[in-house]
């Protein structure tokens, strides 16, 4: 089964979770030079109509956010919705993935919690801390597999493309 998670933040990240090969192909979200994402290398690093779906962060601006910041996070994630207007997705609210990704987590800022639990599940990923697009699209793929009760292991195989 393949699950595809996006994380459209500016840092974003596209993560497949295959869970017959426990492999994760990450792509973080490649940008042209005039800062639009650049859906021609998306496309050809995955193959959207072989997932068995794709969750998407539904995002929103945050209190304390200037207006070009919430501007320019608001422009990704329409330009990822507007991607997958013909392909079957599914908007992913983040306290959803989170209730599942934060279990047995104890940290405060959401950030290190992601961080904290990857960590737990993948301890041999090489990842760091500063990767927080990927490790976000990591949970939210990892969701998918959950929610659809499919069977997987833990402690993936990272194929950064």
């Amino acid at each position: 089964m393949k699950i595809i998670g996006i994380d459209p933040g500016f840092k974003g990240c596209i993560v497949e979770l295959d869970s017959d090969t426990r492999t994760a192909r990450c792509l973080d979200l490649p940008y042209r030079t005039d800062k639009i994402i650049n859906f021609f290398k998306v496309n050809e690093c995955f193959d959207f109509n072989r997932a068995s779906m794709i969750y998407l962060e539904r995002v929103r601006g945050r209190g304390g956010w200037g207006a070009t910041q919430v501007f320019t996070f608001g422009t990704n994630y329409g330009q990822v919705l507007g991607f997958l207007y013909d392909k079957q997705h599914t908007l992913l609210e983040p306290k959803e993935w989170q209730k599942i990704a934060y279990f047995g987590t104890f940290e405060k800022d959401t950030k290190l919690r992601s961080w904290e639990s990857f960590q737990k599940l993948n301890p041999n990923s090489g990842i760091t801390k500063s990767k927080d697009g990927l490790i976000d699209a990591f949970h939210i793929a990892r969701y998918g597999l959950f929610y659809y009760h499919a069977q997987f292991k833990d402690d993936w195989k990272f194929e950064k493309l």
